[in-house]
């Protein structure tokens, strides 16, 4: 079976660039929701597994960064049931946990805790990739 998808997939790209063809509306969202889940999960398994980081305001707001820089207000998600939603499934919170979520979120948002990185430390990131991969 293995074989015949890979000559069928094989077959396709030489018809056409199946990168060229872009997901689009529902298909995007799917898409950054499930990466930023992968994200968090990726995070989530670096960090000692001893501590609990449900009751984690610190996790929480590193989740609200993240969804704050990539999403966009042109992909039209409620970000907050975003970051409560891959809350929910990468520590397995109840309603009652979720609603305790949200409260911080609100907390966090009414404060300016949870802002974009600014633009000039991702042009000093760049710049400084760019100089490593030139000298080093």
């Amino acid at each position: 079976m293995e074989k015949q998808s890979e000559k069928s997939s094989e077959r396709i790209n030489k018809m056409v660039d199946v990168d060229l063809i872009t997901f689009k509306n529902s298909l995007v969202k799917d898409q950054k929701n499930n990466d930023l889940l992968n994200i968090v999960k990726e995070k989530l398994q670096s960090l000692p597994v001893a501590v609990s980081y449900k009751n984690s305001n610190e996790f929480i707001l590193w989740v609200c960064k993240l969804v704050e820089n990539i999403i966009l207000k042109d992909d039209k998600i409620n970000k907050k049931d975003l970051v409560i939603s891959i809350l929910k499934q990468v520590l397995n919170l109840n309603e009652i946990e979720c609603k305790a979520v949200g409260e911080v979120i609100e907390f966090l948002h009414s404060n300016n805790m949870i802002q974009k990185i600014k633009v000039v430390k991702k042009i000093k990131k760049s710049v400084w990739s760019w100089f490593e991969k030139k000298v080093f």
